[in-house]
């Protein structure tokens, strides 16, 4: 099941307890997680067809007058179709809309380039007043809807294609910045997808005889979290499903705390491509021997 499945479900369920909540999506129920809340909530679910510029304005107009919208599509329709919408009628007028964007980051199996979003959060992040989130299991993606509807600012959720299940699911509870590894003096540092290669990273560096920390942040700020224990630290790698410029590797490198900073992204270049998950982040260096061989590389160096 995709993530994008469990936020469809959750909205369900939270619909129950607020009458406020309402989907709006773009032709894509079956495939972005928005059928879940319809098949529950028909009355509270509108179907805007192939038009996400409108769709965007639908939901800003239903926010001013007290609903509590969610948006669902594709993160590359939400971000390049819509982000004039999204920039005007909810980041500059601060509309407590939440943009449910399934299939974001790099990896968009057969539907190629054209439904990739290695950039979304460069996008995003850039605009005043938007809250940025990454979930990397179900337990992220409930924390993070339960977090933007209590909040009066619009929200981005990007949330992966790729499929995961009970098996996925991470150590500790669900927060917005958790370590999953304790600190060390090497720590990866990584968001959403990309944190499952972190932590399968973390076990080939293991094996190498490489302790690392893992440190997930589920929501993605332009500011170092307070609270975080990052004494001995000394070198960090930042992995993301993400191009270097503008994700969560430009801003960790601002950040105090975290000694060197290394960006562990795809290419600057990289705009997608058609393939298998595994296929793709072979070639592009982001599986994880690839990624623990980096480390390890810079390490030794």
């Amino acid at each position: 099941m995709k993530l994008a499945d469990h936020a469809g479900h959750a909205l369900a369920r939270r619909a129950v307890l607020d009458p406020r909540i309402v989907v709006l999506d773009g032709d894509l129920a079956d495939s972005d997680g928005a059928m879940h809340f319809a098949h529950a909530h028909p009355e509270r679910f509108f179907a805007a067809g192939i038009a996400e510029q409108n769709m965007v304005c639908v939901a800003a107009g239903m926010a001013e007058c007290g609903w509590r919208p969610s948006v669902f599509s594709f993160a590359a329709f939400l971000c390049y179709r819509a982000y004039d919408q999204v920039r005007v009628s909810l980041s500059q007028a601060s509309m407590p809309v939440t943009l449910v964007a399934s299939h974001a980051g790099g990896l968009s199996g057969r539907n190629g380039k054209t439904h990739a979003a290695p950039n979304d959060v460069a996008i995003m992040l850039g605009l005043p007043h938007m809250d940025v989130w990454a979930p990397a299991d179900q337990a992220d993606v409930e924390f993070a809807l339960a977090e933007v509807g209590r909040s009066q600012a619009p929200s981005y959720i990007r949330l992966p294609r790729t499929p995961l299940g009970e098996r996925d699911a991470l150590p500790g509870e669900a927060a917005a910045f958790r370590f999953l590894r304790p600190a060390r003096r090497t720590l990866l540092v990584s968001t959403g997808l990309a944190t499952h290669w972190a932590m399968a990273a973390a076990r080939e560096l293991e094996a190498l005889g490489i302790d690392v920390g893992v440190l997930h942040l589920a929501r993605i700020t332009p500011d170092l979290p307070a609270g975080l224990a990052l004494a001995g630290v000394e070198r960090s790698f930042v992995i993301e499903d993400h191009v270097p410029h503008g994700g969560l590797a430009s801003h960790a490198r601002s950040w105090a705390g975290l000694g060197e900073v290394t960006g562990i992204t795809w290419p600057a270049d990289f705009c997608g491509k058609s393939g298998s998950d595994d296929e793709v982040r072979a070639e592009h260096g982001l599986d994880a021997p690839a990624i623990a061989a980096r480390v390890a590389r810079a390490l030794r160096a």
